[in-house]
């Protein structure tokens, strides 16, 4: 990293990547329906760029490739949804100051999260202060709203038995009533899954591109022990018969559950790597465990079990170990 930024880049890269970002950063406003899920990776580029060619020259190419995306912006006047994937880019700059200051994968992932999901919350408000109504309440009347639509729909069709059509409203009645209620946790826990892949996929390009990664390999990271206690706390307020609490304890049951599940992949990654599995099984176990319930389920047990049992054997990590290992 340092050497690339004394010697400085190559002409045709400085290209490559300003256009990369640019395309990350306007294509989701263009065609949000299309390219939306370029957002989640506007905050591994800026990683990349500040990490491997250095915060002077990186931030360089970052500035620029955001000009561009705003000159185009402002031509084909889609400035407001251009300003969704701007939210994604600080905490790029958060992840690279904290490798740069030798954090660890859970501080570091704390100081993404909480920048990334603070850049939200300033767009929410910048949002209500300029036009006078809330996304968040928007957003969720849309979903009412696409709800109720569907319930029309089904019950005008002729292709639709009655007892279908009875399990079918249920269905819906439940979710109108439950997504509000858990909205903020699946709110929280995109932002979590953001910084998450960040960090898991920055630490991995960064050896391949660099030759060393800020952090140990992904298998051997661990969250923070006493987190437990969330859920536990979480669980507790679950079980109140109503009210508020209860709505709170569901929520952080569920920003736990994202939390524990992955501890439980890096488990799950760890033992596949000591057991030395080839790499076309791993790919489909990786699978199975990852999009089937059950294996979410046991991802997340796995996680939790690790608190107590220290499965892989890790209680004090070696974090001198890099991602060549």
């Amino acid at each position: 990293m340092a050497s690339e930024e004394q010697a400085g880049p190559e002409l045709g890269k400085v290209f490559r990547n300003i256009f990369l970002l640019f395309l990350a950063a306007f294509l989701p406003a263009l065609n949000f329906s299309v390219f939306g899920w370029l957002n989640g990776v506007l905050p591994l580029l800026a990683f990349m760029l500040l990490y491997i060619f250095g915060l002077n020259v990186g931030n360089k190419m970052i500035l620029t490739g955001g000009l561009l995306a705003v000159v185009a912006g402002l031509a084909l006047a889609r400035m407001e949804p251009l300003l969704i994937s701007f939210s994604m880019i600080p905490s790029g700059y958060a992840i690279t100051w904290s490798a740069r200051r030798q954090d660890s994968p859970a501080r570091a992932g704390l100081k993404g999260i909480a920048v990334l999901g603070g850049c939200w919350l300033l767009l929410i408000a910048v949002f209500a202060a300029i036009y006078g109504m809330n996304p968040y309440v928007e957003f969720l009347q849309a979903l009412d709203q696409g709800i109720a639509e569907a319930l029309v729909y089904y019950r005008q069709s002729d292709t639709v038995p009655a007892d279908t059509l009875l399990i079918l409203e249920t269905s819906l009645y439940q979710i109108k009533r439950i997504l509000p209620l858990i909205m903020p946790s699946i709110l929280t826990g995109i932002v979590l899954l953001t910084i998450w892949f960040t960090l898991a996929a920055g630490n991995r390009m960064a050896y391949q591109f660099t030759g060393n990664s800020p952090w140990p390999r992904y298998r051997l990271w661990k969250i923070p022990d006493r987190l437990i206690w969330l859920m536990i706390v979480a669980a507790l307020a679950a079980l109140v018969p109503s009210g508020r609490l209860q709505i709170v304890g569901i929520n952080a049951l569920i920003i736990g559950g994202i939390l524990y599940c992955l501890q439980g992949l890096a488990v799950f990654s760890f033992f596949l790597h000591r057991w030395n599995l080839p790499m076309l099984l791993r790919s489909f176990l990786y699978v199975m465990v990852v999009f089937q319930s059950f294996g979410t389920i046991l991802l997340v047990g796995t996680g939790l079990a690790d608190v107590w049992l220290d499965l892989r054997k890790i209680r004090k990590p070696a974090d001198t170990e890099s991602a060549d290992t």
